[in-house]
């Protein structure tokens, strides 16, 4: 045997551990890496703001939240309210019509956070629920503003009617599937950034009051 050949096994034993560093490098270090910080830089350009991101449980980007809600989807409604009031028979009677925008998102200062799974790689996300962000009146007619006999409609009744047709417009919408369609808008955006980048994505969500205020 030549002196020559130990040293080639023994170089290509180097080699290999070399070659094997550099392979565990890659899956267990830059990729989840590389995943972690282009995840969250294509949430803040979506979303502006920039989620929780943790690799294997270790915090790798803190959340920035110049915001404190994101809306994704908005929706336009029309509301046509009655109110009716009697008194020793008599009754008075609003009926009023309304334009709302609602906007539903979410509450950021909820847990929003991204997590990187090494094995397999992989992106979960942990996002807070769905929420009526915004209720808003763009337009309002009174249709009927009528006294009864001796029964006469008051500035506070008006006032009445007006919240009832707010409070009417607020249940509608959560009831409307704005809410999920809010959810799906969201998913499939984070859905998006993560393929781009090679990855799958799965969705972890919290239960909470989802009630505007």
């Amino acid at each position: 045997m030549s002196v020559k050949t130990p040293l080639a096994i023994a170089a290509a034993i180097i080699l290999v551990i070399a070659a094997a560093a550099a392979a565990f490098y890659v899956v267990a270090v830059k990729a989840p890496s590389d995943l972690a910080h282009k995840t969250a830089e294509g949430v803040r350009e979506f979303f502006n703001f920039t989620p929780q991101v943790r690799v294997n449980q270790t915090i790798v980007i803190e959340q920035t939240t110049p915001i404190l809600e994101v809306a994704t989807v908005s929706r336009e409604m029309f509301i046509d309210h009655s109110w009716k009031q009697t008194w020793l028979k008599s009754t008075k009677t609003i009926q009023v019509q309304g334009v709302f925008t609602a906007k539903a998102g979410f509450d950021l200062r909820q847990p929003f956070r991204i997590d990187i799974e090494t094995r397999p790689l992989r992106v979960v996300a942990q996002v807070p629920p769905p929420k009526l962000l915004s209720i808003d009146m763009k337009d309002y007619k009174v249709l009927k503003d009528e006294d009864g006999w001796w029964n006469s409609v008051t500035p506070q009744d008006r006032e009445e009617a007006v919240r009832q047709i707010r409070a009417e417009a607020i249940d509608k919408a959560e009831h409307s599937g704005l809410l999920e369609d809010a959810r799906g808008s969201l998913e499939a955006r984070l859905r998006g950034i993560v393929e781009r980048n090679g990855s799958t994505v799965v969705f972890r969500h919290e239960s909470a009051d989802r009630r505007l205020q």
